[in-house]
């Protein structure tokens, strides 16, 4: 059996991608002959090589691209990886509605430390969470399958978590005005009840008031919660951004450190 065979009985099975050790066992080749037959096919832009050991073949609409779209990819991708995995911030918010800026990258958080991929023009970087425990996920379709991504919620408290992945307070800001319209404020306030760090609370509390969204209702009953636990608990001041603390004006129901300007883009 001749690669592009193999591939086509692939496509037949509704399969978007495969290993060399699946190849070779279905092809009974050496991994010699294997890895000739994947040099020609990527030189014709019919195959790619995200990952090692994995091979995605390319439909005619993504040979341009190089790869197959980060959200189709990921889902083969993570499988043959094999560890736990969501897509995160910029990305995730993106999912959610909350796409101002849409990231020229895709972000993930994983258990593991993993490389950036760079496959064609899509780049994927993956984000080292040592413990999931506590964020909420859904899955979403994607044409080779379940994706998986943060929730609304999940989105918001990583946002505030790892601010310089999130391109800063402001770009932070932006995005919640957006995103703050899926959020479930009952279900923001269970995440943060289950949360081992509050500061990421007390910064997206402070952050809420601020920003104009179109969905007010749900902004204020989730400050509303969440100034209510914050008060109830009565955690240590922290500033809005990491640094200078110093002779800063504090914010009381929040118990943060203005050390900062916050702008928003909407």
């Amino acid at each position: 059996m001749k690669l592009q065979e193999y591939i086509d009985s692939l496509y037949q099975s509704g399969k978007a991608a495969f290993s060399g050790a699946q190849a070779l066992e279905a092809m009974d080749i050496s991994r010699e002959e294997l890895a000739a037959a994947v040099l020609r096919l990527k030189k014709k832009g019919q195959l790619a090589k995200p990952y090692r050991d994995f091979y995605v073949p390319l439909p005619p609409e993504y040979r341009a691209l190089g790869c197959l779209p980060a959200d189709q990819l990921l889902v083969p991708l993570m499988s043959h990886i094999n560890t736990p995995y969501y897509v995160c911030l910029l990305s995730a918010a993106a999912f959610h509605g909350a796409a101002h800026q849409r990231p020229q990258i895709t972000q993930v958080m994983v258990s593991k430390r993993i490389r950036p991929i760079h496959c064609g023009s899509v780049v994927i970087k993956f984000i080292y969470k040592r413990e999931f425990a506590g964020a909420t996920t859904q899955l979403i379709n994607a044409r080779t399958g379940y994706l998986t991504i943060s929730s609304p919620e999940t989105t918001a408290m990583d946002l505030l978590l790892y601010l310089k992945q999130s391109g800063g307070i402001n770009h932070v800001a932006t995005v919640l005005t957006e995103l703050i319209e899926a959020v479930d404020p009952e279900k923001l306030l269970h995440l943060a009840q289950a949360s081992n760090n509050i500061v990421w609370v007390q910064r997206l509390g402070f952050l809420l008031e601020m920003i104009d969204p179109l969905e007010e209702e749900r902004r204020d009953k989730a400050v509303k919660l969440l100034s209510e636990y914050i008060e109830k608990i009565e955690p240590a001041y922290t500033p809005i951004v990491s640094g200078n603390a110093k002779a800063f004006p504090r914010n009381r129901k929040w118990r943060i450190i203005i050390n900062t300007e916050v702008e928003s883009d909407i």
